[in-house]
């Protein structure tokens, strides 16, 4: 009879560590559920600081260019509002542009000498003919 008292307490024992073992083992898997399920609750807060974050500077910028825009599109007393035409215009990428300076003062001497040229000219046909 002892050996069977014996028997049942080992078994008993025994039962009772498998139950502590099985709790032990069921309290680890709920502690890294729960840790997990906190570092997915701080990657996506992160996520959405960033993005908040990004939506933020875009509208920013969005907000600077239409300032800029609006700056620029403001009228002085003296400037007329541009028609639709010649917004397109202002705004269409150009192709080829094409610049000419002159330097007036050069023009000036150059037709100067062509005039005093043109009239002695004259001057030499009107005598060689008279």
């Amino acid at each position: 009879r002892k050996a069977a008292a014996d028997k049942k307490a080992a078994a008993d024992k025994k039962a009772a560590a498998e139950r502590k073992a099985a709790a032990d083992k069921k309290a680890a898997a709920e502690r890294k559920a729960a840790a997990d399920k906190k570092a997915a609750a701080e990657r996506k807060a992160a996520a959405d600081k960033k993005a908040a974050a990004e939506r933020k500077a875009a509208a920013d910028k969005k907000a600077a260019a239409a300032r800029k825009v609006s700056a620029t599109n403001q009228k002085g007393p003296d400037q007329k509002l541009k028609t639709v035409s010649e917004k397109k215009r202002d705004d269409r990428n150009k192709l080829l542009t094409v610049s000419v300076y002159l330097n007036t003062g050069k023009v000036a001497a150059l037709i100067s000498v062509g005039v005093i040229a043109a009239a002695l000219l004259v001057t030499a046909v009107t005598f060689i003919a008279g």
